[in-house]
């Protein structure tokens, strides 16, 4: 699908193909440079291309999982996705991840990627989607409650960044 960035450029966002492998690594490498946010650092995310095809490939074939990603020309500028588990007891939650560029943020991408994956997820038959965020990114926080995320709860020092623990909010909404 496409849409417009509040820019007036339009970007596409899709579900993830294998072909995307390479682009997709490079995307990871860099976005994890820029953000502190993210829970990997630069250098931890340590897939091969392959791992990254079979990774993409069983996404693509799950009913527990959803990967896209947004571009703009042929920059990939952006990922969302879901995974849930597959026992019976707790598959109806979808676990949510996110990120953009950051020279991309505050473009409408966010909105334009929750509508989707919200979508999407209700689609594929999940009742709940969750998500952790770090409890001072306020940008991320309010955009989740813009599409009607709850705090839950909190996981106090749940996060190390810069030599210090910082704590964690839970966040759900049922759809």
């Amino acid at each position: 699908m496409e849409r417009k960035l509040k820019d007036g450029r339009v970007v596409e966002l899709r579900e993830v193909k294998v072909t995307d492998a390479t682009l997709l690594l490079q995307y990871f490498e860099r976005v994890n440079l820029e953000s502190k946010f993210l829970i990997r650092e630069p250098g931890e995310f340590t897939f091969t291309v392959n791992d990254e095809r079979k990774f993409i490939r069983r996404a693509i074939k799950s009913k527990n999982e959803h990967v896209a990603v947004a571009f703009l020309d042929d920059e990939l500028i952006g990922s969302i996705g879901f995974r849930s588990g597959h026992l019976r007891r707790i598959t109806h939650r979808a676990s949510l991840g996110m990120s953009v560029l950051k020279k991309y943020n505050n473009l409408g991408l966010g909105s334009i990627m929750m509508e989707y994956i919200i979508k999407t997820t209700e689609n594929m038959g999940k009742l709940k989607m969750e998500l952790e965020v770090r409890a001072e990114n306020i940008n991320a926080i309010h955009l989740y409650k813009k599409f009607g995320f709850d705090i839950e709860g909190t996981i106090k020092k749940g996060f190390f960044v810069d030599n210090e623990y910082v704590d964690l909010l839970i966040m759900g909404k049922w759809l």
